[in-house]
């Protein structure tokens, strides 16, 4: 008992750093814990609580493909959630880039108001290149707060370099 209480006289304060060093590594670890692996598995966290009450229907799914689908310009569509966005991919044949674009616009047409309130949009309209036409792949987006669709800009680029052609 001797020793150990010389022991403490000696390495007093050298015994109370280690203390605080042994405590501040447990609380890192917590934190460290709880931040980087958290509790939750789900790779959007708490974000899409509530989007069950919103998930898109098959029903409607549908419309929006059978609306596309009217055009006879339109050769595929596939339409499909992930998150909060809709994401709708439109293959097309023998038409021009704009009428492309108003094309994929008709389908907010039958997009209900609430999902639009609670999903963002988001398009790739396509055509394979032919001997008519070079063809084009392009893509757009319309958010929750926005009542137009955002084109992206469509440059033609060489097949050999890469480079943007003028």
């Amino acid at each position: 008992m001797r020793k150990i209480k010389k022991l403490w006289d000696n390495n007093r304060v050298l015994f109370v750093l280690i203390s605080i060093i042994l405590i501040c590594f447990i609380i890192i670890g917590i934190v460290g814990i709880k931040l980087f692996v958290g509790i939750n598995n789900n790779e959007y966290g708490n974000r899409l609580e509530g989007m069950k009450e919103y998930s898109l229907k098959e029903e409607d799914r549908l419309k929006i493909i059978d609306k596309l689908k009217e055009e006879d310009t339109v050769s595929d569509v596939s339409v499909h959630t992930q998150g909060k966005i809709i994401y709708i991919k439109i293959n097309f044949h023998d038409v021009s880039l704009e009428r492309a674009k108003e094309i994929a616009v008709t389908s907010l047409e039958v997009i209900n108001e609430d999902y639009q309130k609670k999903y963002d949009i988001h398009y790739t309209i396509s055509e394979e290149k032919s001997e008519d036409n070079d063809g084009f792949i392009l893509m757009g987006a319309k958010n929750i707060n926005r009542s137009s669709v955002i084109w992206g800009l469509n440059r033609a680029f060489s097949e050999d370099n890469g480079e943007e052609i003028e």
